[in-house]
């Protein structure tokens, strides 16, 4: 069995879709809460790291002094090669936790929006897909690492390091009812602007959810035939 200690962050920003892939594989789940109080499990019980989103910046350690708890644990489990796989303000703490800059994007990018491949030895993604985005916040590419994709307002809409780490901006594990999650913990107000997409258009669009999780279940493929 393997054991997969996931990072939750908000409420409503668990795996989503990722569930069902490790529903049928020998792996047990664990959801910690540092936000919540939750102590992290000793680094020796952890097989596999999967960081979540939420609202906070990578950055606000002053306003929530967990988030340097957590990033001890990425650069610990990272430096033992374990699969680690971080999914918006997930992706942005392993950056940080590698010492890349997070920082304000020049827009806030949040709706269904086109992103685009471009390392080609990364073909568990697509060319081209609409994954589901939701983030004020960018990163630069850690050292060592390389970029895997871009969007239009996003230079960097993930990275891999090596072949255990990989960090993502968008929501691959966006299923029904995950955008109206992400607005409720938003109020239900979005703020303006060229790359914001209208609740009712968030929403109402499922054309791409069955896409997003089968990327999705390719790269934990991937990462499950690189732990092996």
């Amino acid at each position: 069995m393997y054991n997969v200690l996931i990072l939750q962050h908000a409420e409503g920003e668990w795996i989503g879709s990722m569930k069902h892939w490790f529903g049928d594989k020998p792996f047990v789940l664990t959801t910690v809460r540092l936000d919540h109080g939750d102590a992290l499990p000793d680094i020796n019980y952890i097989d596999w790291l999967v960081i979540m989103g939420g609202p906070m910046s990578a950055y606000d350690e002053q306003t929530y002094p967990w988030l340097i708890h957590e990033k001890i644990l990425i650069r610990q489990v990272v430096s033992q090669g374990k699969p680690v796989l971080g999914i918006c303000l997930g992706a942005q703490l392993i950056a940080s936790a590698m010492g890349a800059t997070v920082k304000p994007n020049v827009q806030p990018e949040i709706g269904w929006f086109e992103v685009v491949r471009t390392n080609d030895d990364a073909n568990w993604l697509p060319s081209i897909f609409t994954p589901l985005s939701w983030h004020g916040d960018i990163f630069d590419v850690p050292e060592h690492a390389v970029a895997l994709a871009k969007s239009e307002i996003t230079p960097c809409q993930g990275f891999a390091l090596g072949r255990h780490v990989i960090g993502l901006q968008f929501h691959l594990e966006a299923q029904k009812g995950t955008a109206a999650e992400f607005l409720a913990l938003d109020t239900g107000v979005l703020p303006s602007g060229r790359f914001v997409q209208s609740a009712h258009t968030i929403i109402n669009t499922d054309q791409h959810i069955d896409h997003s999780q089968r990327v999705m279940f390719s790269l934990l493929d991937h990462l499950y035939q690189s732990a092996l």
